[in-house]
């Protein structure tokens, strides 16, 4: 599915975690990235006319304030090699507040063997949060490789951290 769209548009927005940078291309694939990962001193502003893009922003924000479950079926997969898209689709279906290993998500994806291969698709995931790359860890469960580190104490596994317990918390206020 392709979005309507009136060329390339940014939008920023502001999460307990940090910042999300949303791109819409001209091209109609849409990428998102965190602030601090991308090393970004605040050059990269809001720009461009996207009444789509905005709707996808009014989510993200809905969802960092804890509004919820938001539903991306409108918003296509990114375009990347075959076995990266069945991953990222079956990322996608990973219920919200719940984690899969890399393992799971490998078979899910249709090759129980390449659970490595897993891994690198998530680490090369455009789209976080809406691919939620977050809810994929470790065999042990343990929270690992977001962004491509290991490393516990980094701003990459902070957002991983800070993701899953705000869907947590919002899965217990839905269930209540």
């Amino acid at each position: 599915m392709r979005t309507h769209h009136s060329g390339a548009a940014t939008r920023v927005i502001a999460a307990p975690m940090g910042q999300l940078i949303i791109h819409l291309s001209a091209d109609g694939s849409l990428h998102s990235q965190w602030r601090q990962l991308a090393h970004d001193d605040g050059r990269v502003r809001p720009k461009g006319n996207s009444p789509w893009l905005d709707h996808v922003a009014d989510r993200l924000r809905q969802y960092f304030a804890g509004g919820g479950i938001p539903d991306w079926s409108d918003v296509p997969t990114p375009a990347g090699p075959d076995f990266q898209r069945r991953c990222w689709d079956a990322c996608r279906s990973i219920p919200h507040g719940q984690v899969r290993s890399y393992a799971e998500l490998a078979e899910m994806a249709g090759s129980r063997m390449a659970s490595r291969a897993a891994g690198q698709a998530m680490r090369c995931n455009p789209l976080s949060v809406i691919v939620p790359c977050h809810r994929v860890v470790a065999s042990d469960g343990r929270l690992h490789g977001y962004a491509g580190t290991t490393n516990s104490a980094s701003d990459a596994l902070g957002i991983k951290r800070g993701l899953l317990s705000l869907e947590r918390a919002a899965t217990l206020a839905v269930a209540h």
